[in-house]
Formats: structure tokens, sequence, C-alpha cells
């Protein structure tokens, strides 16, 4: 497989999320989008549909850099619960659906996000975080990208997280929603 990036609208960051002016004006794309069809057919299109507009929404080498930014400060959405128990189910086939007693730690760095802004020609680099929980039985962290996870506010809430707790999870509903 080639490391190669293809120049059409999925790698292209005007492409994503319909931002795109020459996807808007383009009756066929239009078409496909209005007529609820699936999503692969709008991926389909935009898979050969190229413009003069295209810019890259990956870093394409080499590139010229006058100034290195880096941002280690971390944000959390859920600093209140630091330091709470949790039930965690993570989405590993070796996990079985079994679902684990953890400690909620905040969010802590998965990895590193960078960017480059070719007008200024800088490059910032900063942690892509993501809500991290110790295991106690598997003796790790496990983030919240792989597992279904919440905060145990009473006793009730200490039992495993069923699938129908996952079903009705806003954005697995609205998932399940776009691809039929």
């Amino acid at each position: 497989m080639s490391n190669e990036v293809k120049r059409n609208c999925n790698s292209c960051k005007h492409g994503l999320f319909t931002r795109c002016e020459a996807l808007k004006n383009n009756e066929e794309y239009q078409t496909i989008r209005s007529a609820s069809m699936s999503m692969r057919a709008a991926h389909e299109f935009k898979e050969n549909f190229i413009c003069n507009e295209y810019s890259s929404r990956y870093i394409e080498y080499p590139i010229e850099v006058s100034k290195i930014n880096k941002n280690t400060e971390l944000y959390s959405l859920e600093k209140s619960n630091i330091g709470k128990f949790v039930k965690i189910a993570p989405c590993g086939e070796e996990h079985k659906g079994k679902t684990y007693l953890g400690l909620f730690l905040g969010d802590l760095p998965m990895g590193i996000s960078v960017s480059h802004n070719p007008t200024t020609k800088e490059l910032n680099l900063g942690y892509f975080a993501n809500p991290a929980i110790f295991v106690f039985e598997l003796n790790k962290i496990v983030f919240g990208a792989e597992s279904w996870w919440g905060v145990i506010e009473t006793e009730d809430e200490l039992k495993a997280i069923t699938p129908n707790d996952i079903d009705n999870v806003w954005y697995v509903k609205a998932l399940k929603a776009m691809s039929s």
C-alpha cells in the first residue's frame, strides 16, 4: 500500500463536514446526500471528485517551519469526577464484554497532535488527551476511547455495563441512524 496521500475530497480539509463550496454547488453530490443514500455512496463520490481548491488535511512534507509552538496544558471536562470509582467495559475482544471496577484519573495524554499553519509556517504541538481509567483487575490504564465507562454514583450503579446501556448512548443512536 502506498503512503502517498490521494488528492480527493476525502483527504481535503475542505471536504470534511460539507465546508467545501465545490461540493455544495455540485448537483450530483447534493442529489446523493438529499436522497438519503448510504454514507458509502457519498464517500465513493468524494473519492473520485477533485477540484482546484484542494488543500490536504494532512501535513505534506517537506515543509518550512519558522517557529515551533508547544502546548502542554491538559483540559478535562470531567475534573469533578477525578478520583471517583467507575464501571468500565473495555472494547477489546479479550475482555468478552466483562465490566471492571476502575478509578477515574482524569484526561491524560493519549498521543501527540501536530498541525502546521502554511501561512505563518508555525508548527503546533500538543497533547491528544482522553479520559483515563486505572482498572484494578487488569493493573493498567484503559482510555475512554477504547471502552464504555461511567462514574459510579450509587451502590445500585455498581453493575455491569449492558448492551442496552451502550445502545442508549446518544452518539451510538446517531451512528445507527446515519448508517440505516
